[in-house]
């Protein structure tokens, strides 16, 4: 399932993924919005196609907006091009969010 979100005034499509390990955006997305590593991951993670790839680093307080509600979470940056965005459960979790997956329909209460 994904939802339109905006990351520094850029939309995106985000998609929400309750299955995910982490949350995890594209170095080419962080590289459009002038952005920098916080620092060196520290774990390899393993792809849908079950190929382990090495992220480029993470982000803290990285902010997804979505309806004018701005929801911060530290993500992994992955140089791979699938995807622009998506976030996992402690993200979810924070935003306090409601999945209906039979409708498609998201909602937040951050």
């Amino acid at each position: 399932m994904y939802t339109e979100a905006k990351v520094e005034e850029k939309a995106i499509y985000l998609i929400l993924d309750s299955r995910s390990a982490r949350s995890i955006i594209t170095y080419q997305l962080m590289q459009q919005l002038k952005r920098n590593v916080d620092q060196p991951a520290q774990t390899v993670i393993i792809t849908a196609d079950n190929m382990k790839k090495t992220p480029v680093g993470e982000i803290d307080n990285f902010l997804f907006t979505l309806d004018g509600i701005i929801i911060p979470v530290k993500v992994l940056v992955m140089d791979v091009s699938q995807y622009q965005a998506f976030v996992r459960n402690n993200w979810l979790q924070k935003a306090n969010a409601n999945l209906n997956w039979e409708r498609q329909e998201l909602t937040i209460s951050y």
